[in-house]
């Protein structure tokens, strides 16, 4: 399954670990490129650097054919738009 992860702080993190671990297809996005960096190297997973709000990233991210959209940065309104431009 393609999964779409925007925000990598604990709860995003978690998450990635989790269903990376299940085969799925995983795409990290998040504003601080130092975690994202840590989090690409412990897993097999992609990474996109930038705010998970903006329709280019997310297009960027592959949002376009992606089953599954998280969002849980710590800025609902960044959640929010993020999610209802997803959907």
């Amino acid at each position: 399954m393609k999964i779409i992860i925007i925000g990598a702080g604990q709860v995003g993190g978690t998450l990635a670990e989790n269903l990376v671990g299940e085969r799925n297809e995983i795409t990290l996005i998040d504003t601080n490129s130092d975690t994202l960096r840590e989090l690409q190297d412990k897993m097999d997973l992609q990474v996109v650097v930038g705010n998970g709000a903006h329709p280019d990233i997310l297009k960027q991210a592959g949002a376009e054919d992606a089953e599954l959209v998280i969002a849980v940065t710590s800025d609902d309104p960044t959640n929010m738009i993020a999610c209802q431009i997803c959907y």
